[in-house]
């Protein structure tokens, strides 16, 4: 039901109650209202009849006042009878009107002094009767009634359009407002408001809604802009690179996007924290703001990585605005507290052109050709090329990672072992053993780490695995208890994002808890570039877990020139020569003075040494005369399923590494 239905009703039936109630309620007020106004109306005509005839009857011509008087009687049919008396009531004139007879019930009359300069000449007397009396006074009443209810109409017409005017269309215009208003549109017009109830209404509507388009408009800019430099957010800058591709499509038009990832940025965060890192993209992005075209794109698409969109832009002038940001950056200092500095970037550019396949190969190729100019040496740009070869080995790690991924969801990779055995048979030992990595393809290939791990490296998946590795092994190891009894120690990998986290460390400790293993079963096993690339981190992570009883190991020791200048600083129980230097060792008499030297200084430091890539017998010799601990390599054994492990094997393992080395 509509709103003016509502109003007009209610108004209608008070209308029709009151109506009723007048008829009712006031019929007898009504009834002598209209009593008198009959009784005034006879008395006005009888007066008009006296005042003429007063005037005759003076001058003494009473026939034609008694004329006067017929033609009266005759023009009011409803008059019974007329008389004319004089003072003395004597009858002068008695007429018999077209009126019901006199001699009917109740007649009604009416005298009317016949007066001239206020001598009396008499009295007029009109006789009605009550049938004539009663159907004029039905006749005034119904007039009054007719008369009452067209006021009624009127009023009730009024309030309606008063209802209509201040309620019904302000509110319907409100409605209107509030449809257009849930479609998006803010610009319908209000009425003014007033001060009554749906003035308020209308104030309060008003602010309401210019409230909800302030939030909308805010809510818009959050979501297409980023909260911390206010630039465009990656999903807008996303959209606006497919609009460009379209339009270089239909167009054939060129455009240019810039992949920019800051280097070093986390020295700013590490050396002042998160709010000195935080103002540093602040300033920054307000300053390449200013330097670019004013239909250019810039955006933070996260962290410290920024994409610029540089649309209908010449490849000669695209690369001279990139030249342009590239020392912007450069040249930008921030100072914090006291600590300045300068950072550089990499930047990777990509044209688009109606020839570009679609949006995601874009941001794949910008994406890799931002971190090829990073691995040329940072700070410069490089220019995307499908022909390029680093662009090609980075593709290839690219789809490593969803291969990794998925081998890792689907349970495709796998734990080997090889053992470690001393070099001097002399030497009775459990089983020591390090577990190597394997990933099985969808066809049942085994694949080797060198294939997988530098992607795992780059694209930061080597925690994941790492975490994956630790519990697997601990789980196998708490499953086998014959297998933990005969192991002397196990050597697990772990890279150099796991030393950098302490979660990872807390994750070691949890395991061991869990599982029950004794810690000084478990020996971890880092890089030393790892480990010198997280010096502090890697030396908090090895004390904390030494304490516990677990022991670690320094792997490819040597490749660095720094090597012994850090040695000092980490706690490691034994060396892995690199397998470089012993691969060569019977040819290359530099490669053995390196060994023989990496020894002796282990040793002196209270330290085991292992040389690994020991594939034939001569080497082991050699091994031996420097006096080298442990060997590992094809020559002792080779990797094989932990799953495979039982103790005949195990025995086996162990006496031909005590053949090999009893030559």
């Amino acid at each position: 039901m509509s709103l003016r239905l509502k109003l007009f009703i209610p108004l209608i039936f008070f209308g029709i109650a009151l109506t009723a109630y007048v008829n009712i309620g006031w019929l007898p007020q009504i009834t002598n209202v209209v009593e008198k106004e009959y009784e005034e109306q006879l008395s006005g005509q009888l007066r008009g009849v006296a005042e003429g005839i007063a005037l005759l009857i003076a001058a003494n011509e009473l026939q034609r006042a008694f004329d006067m008087l017929d033609t009266v009687v005759d023009e009011n049919p409803d008059w019974t009878t007329v008389e004319l008396v004089d003072a003395q009531d004597n009858r002068w004139y008695a007429a018999r009107g077209a009126g019901i007879a006199t001699n009917r019930l109740d007649p009604y009359t009416v005298m009317q002094p016949v007066r001239i300069a206020n001598r009396s000449l008499g009295s007029l007397v009109l006789t009605v009767d009550s049938a004539t009396k009663l159907g004029a006074v039905r006749s005034l009443q119904r007039y009054f009634l007719v008369a009452f209810m067209i006021v009624m109409l009127i009023f009730i017409l009024s309030i309606a359009l008063t209802l209509e005017l201040v309620v019904r269309r302000p509110v319907r215009r409100l409605s209107e407002a509030s449809e257009k208003m849930a479609r998006g549109d803010f610009g319908a017009a209000l009425p003014k408001p007033g001060g009554d109830e749906v003035g308020v209404l209308i104030s309060v509507f008003s602010s309401m809604r210019d409230a909800i388009q302030r939030y909308q408009t805010d809510l818009s800019f959050q979501t297409t802009h980023d909260s911390l430099t206010g630039l465009v957010n990656r999903r807008e800058f996303e959209r606006r690179i497919v609009a460009a591709l379209n339009i270089a499509k239909s167009e054939q038009s060129e455009h240019v996007l810039l992949y920019m990832d800051l280097d070093q940025f986390k020295v700013v965060n590490d050396t002042c924290g998160h709010t000195a890192g935080d103002e540093y993209l602040r300033q920054l992005s307000a300053m390449l703001v200013d330097g670019l075209r004013k239909h250019d794109s810039l955006a933070r698409l996260g962290g410290d990585e920024f994409g610029v969109l540089l649309e209908h832009c010449p490849q000669d002038r695209a690369l001279q605005l990139a030249d342009q940001l590239l020392g912007e950056i450069q040249d930008f200092r921030f100072v914090w507290k006291g600590n300045s500095f300068t950072l550089g970037v990499s930047i990777g550019l990509v044209f688009i052109n109606g020839q570009s396949e679609n949006f995601s190969r874009i941001l794949k190729a910008a994406d890799a050709a931002c971190y090829a100019a990073k691995d040329a040496g940072r700070n410069r740009i490089h220019v995307y090329d499908e022909d390029d070869s680093t662009l090609v080995r980075r593709h290839g790690e690219m789809q490593w990672v969803s291969r990794i991924t998925e081998a890792v969801e689907e349970g495709r990779f796998h734990l080997y072992y090889q053992p470690i055995v001393p070099v001097d048979q002399r030497q009775i030992e459990g089983l020591h053993m390090e577990l190597l990595l394997r990933m099985e393809d969808r066809d049942g290939n085994i694949i080797l780490p060198g294939a997988f791990l530098p992607a795992a490296e780059r694209y930061n998946l080597m925690p994941h695995l790492d975490r994956w590795v630790t519990q697997t092994a601990f789980e196998w190891l708490a499953q086998n208890p014959d297998r933990l009894r005969e192991l002397k120690l196990c050597t697990i990998n772990l890279s150099g994002h796991s030393l950098g986290e302490g979660e990872f460390r807390q994750f070691v400790v949890e395991q061991l808890q869990k599982t029950g293993v004794s810690p000084d079963k478990i020996c971890f096993e880092i890089t030393e570039t790892a480990a010198i690339g997280n010096l502090m981190k890697a030396t908090r992570f090895m004390s904390i877990l030494r304490n516990l009883g677990c022991r670690f190991s320094l792997d490819d020791f040597g490749s660095g020139m720094s090597s012994f200048a850090y040695l000092k600083s980490l706690p490691v129980d034994y060396l892995k020569i690199d397998g470089l230097f012993v691969r060569d060792i019977m040819d290359d008499s530099i490669d053995y003075a390196m060994v023989k030297s990496i020894n002796e200084l282990g040793h002196v430091m209270g330290k085991l040494t292992v040389a690994e890539f020991v594939e034939k017998e001569s080497i082991l010799w050699k091994l031996r005369e420097i006096g080298v601990d442990y060997a590992q390599g094809f020559g002792i054994a080779r990797p094989r399923p932990l799953i495979e492990m039982d103790s005949t094997f195990i025995r086996q393992q162990l006496k031909s590494g005590q053949r090999l080395t009893s030559f």
